[in-house]
């Protein structure tokens, strides 16, 4: 940790911010995890959508959690784990990650099912789907500070890789924002 809050911690002079590399590495397997769950996903509001346009919108909820919510909680777990093991701290921020983002999809991604579900099909998700729904997020957000954490100083060397990665995070998040604008709209009507 840096001896003062102004102070940008680095692996090696040149290289990115150690916290921002783990935020990118967390925004990519949380990326990759809503890619890869956004049918299950879908299917717990009914198909209410087209598979791309939802995957979209899920991948805009986890990278929304990443840049916003997930750095502080990399600071917390920084903080947490400042004079613990070093094979133990990517544990304890996995740890972090799985509470965090467990509830985020317990609140924010439930919600944004609900907004769009109860509307179509006059239903909310049952008490099993939310909790399918944060223990799937869980073991992402536990999976994805785990991997922030243990290959943070490895990625900050490579600009070029970590700052690729957070664009198409970024990309693929503003497409989500104009999805959920597009769905939101057509549900005004």
């Amino acid at each position: 940790m840096a001896s003062r809050w102004t102070d940008v911690e680095r692996v090696e002079q040149g290289a990115l911010p150690t916290m921002l590399a783990q935020a990118v590495i967390a925004g990519t397997a949380l990326t990759v995890g809503a890619i890869a769950c956004s049918g299950f996903y879908l299917s717990m509001i009914g198909n209410v959508a087209a598979l791309l346009p939802w995957a979209t919108i899920v991948i805009l909820i986890a990278v929304a959690f990443t840049y916003i919510v997930g750095f502080a909680l990399l600071w917390c777990a920084e903080a947490l784990t400042l004079r613990a093991n070093d094979k133990l701290k990517p544990w304890l921020y996995g740890v972090v990650g799985l509470i965090g983002y467990g509830v985020w999809g317990m609140f924010v991604m439930s919600a944004m099912m609900n907004t769009l579900n109860q509307p179509l099909n006059g239903v909310v998700l049952s008490n099993g789907d939310v909790m399918a729904l944060t223990v799937n997020y869980a073991v992402f957000g536990f999976i994805a500070f785990l991997l922030a954490q243990a290959y943070a100083p490895k990625i900050a060397t490579k600009k070029g890789l970590t700052i690729g990665l957070m664009v198409v995070q970024i990309v693929l998040a503003i497409i989500g924002i104009i999805v959920l604008v597009m769905m939101f709209s057509a549900l005004s009507h």
